[in-house]
Formats: C-alpha cells, structure tokens, sequence
C-alpha cells in the first residue's frame, strides 16, 4: 500500500501532466471526444488476484502511467473539493479544462451516480493523453474498447483467500469471507452502474489465472499482448 502522501504527489502529477501534455486541448476538443483516446490498458481483477501489482510491473516496463485504485480514490473524493487544482487551473487560464472540471468542483457531497460520472471525467482525461494503465472501477465499461487492450486477472479463490490472509494477516476463514464481500461489492457496482457482468469473460481482450504462474509472468504477458494490438493498430 502506497503512503498517502505518496498517493498525493503521484495523483498531483499525473493530473499535471495529462492537462497539460503537448496536443491534450486538441484531443479533447477535437470531433467526437471517445474517438480521440488510447492507446491504453484496462485491467479488471478478482480480489487477491495481485492485479494492482501486476498493473505496476506492467506500467515500468512499458513506461506507461499507472492509475491504480488508490490514486482513482484519492483523486475522486479529492478534486470535488480541493482548491489546489481550481487554483492550477485558473492560473493558466484554461476554459477548457474548466469545463471538463465543472462536476468536479460543485461541491463537498456526491452520490454514487456522480461518483461514477467523475470517474468517467478522470478516465477520459487519462485515456487522452494515453499510455496509462487503469486498474478496475469500471474502466472497461467506461472508455471505448477499440482504443485500448482489456485484461482481467482471476484466479480461484482458494489462492486468492490466501494471498489476502497473508497480506492481511487474517486466518483462511476471514480471508474468505473478506474475498467473498470484495468480489460481491465489485460485481454490484459494475451491475448498478454498468448493467454488465464483470466476470464476463466475453468483454475482455485477455483473461489470465494466475494461480499457476508469478506475477511477473502475467505482466511478461500483457506486455506481450500490448505489443500485439498496438502493432496492429499501426
């Protein structure tokens, strides 16, 4: 788990450079704002898969962004209210990020609907600037599937219940029960907000278990992958 301060900085970053990157004001305003996005990759996962980790090994070796459930939080709950970004934004005068930032800022409280809408603004904004590696919170369902690879890790719950129980320090029946409530909160949000079946493996590009390879092989794969749709795109 990243420290907070550490969440902070990286989300502070990332939100800098995305706004403001060579070409991202004609990205965003140019025709159909979905069609100018990407390349990106989308990793969906089971609790105690590893695919947080994963996603990091993948992002260092192709030198992407990584957006990852901590820095998603951080920057949801954090950007409906800080003042720090209205600040950056108004300094440099950018009308057009206001607009994009507009939901962002209205307010201190939010339903679970604007939560996902803010997730679709921060999502947008990433995808444009592309290479990023977004990890879960629906991105699959969010950003146009041409533009990107999507990846799911699973794995059986025995092994993920016991991943959990030794990061967490919990015994194999707690490990269990936590795995079993993280998997049903997951498929409910994406069946609320999506009206999708996460564990569909219909709608990814790459399903991997890793219950019989190292994380580190998994994240070999997806770079291999990656590779292969971006040659094709080409």
């Amino acid at each position: 788990m990243l420290h907070v301060s550490a969440i902070e900085k990286k989300a502070e970053e990332n939100i800098r450079k995305w706004m403001f990157s060579e070409g991202a004001k004609d990205r965003v305003t140019r025709g159909k704002v979905k069609e100018n996005v990407g390349p990106y990759v989308l990793v969906s996962r089971e609790t105690g898969a590893g695919g947080s980790e994963i996603a990091r090994l993948v992002g260092e070796q192709l030198g992407w962004d990584v957006l990852d459930n901590e820095i998603v939080d951080y920057l949801v709950d954090h950007y409906g209210t800080s003042r720090s970004l209205v600040e950056f934004i108004d300094e440099r005068r950018s009308n057009w990020i206001n607009e994009i930032f507009t939901s962002w800022i209205e307010g201190l409280g939010y339903s679970s609907g604007t939560y996902v809408h803010r997730l679709n603004q921060l999502f947008l904004l990433a995808a444009h600037h592309g290479n990023v590696m977004i990890v879960g919170r629906g991105a699959r369902f969010i950003l146009p599937r041409e533009h990107g690879l999507s990846v799911r890790i699973l794995a059986p719950i025995g092994f993920r219940a016991a991943q959990i129980a030794m990061k967490r320090g919990l015994s194999m029946k707690e490990a269990h029960r936590f795995v079993e409530n993280s998997d049903r909160q997951r498929e409910a949000f994406v069946r609320e907000h999506f009206h999708r079946k996460a564990a569909d493996p219909h709608m990814y590009d790459l399903v991997i278990n890793v219950k019989d390879s190292d994380r580190q092989g998994a994240a070999d794969l997806i770079v291999e992958a990656t590779g292969l749709w971006l040659k094709g795109r080409t």
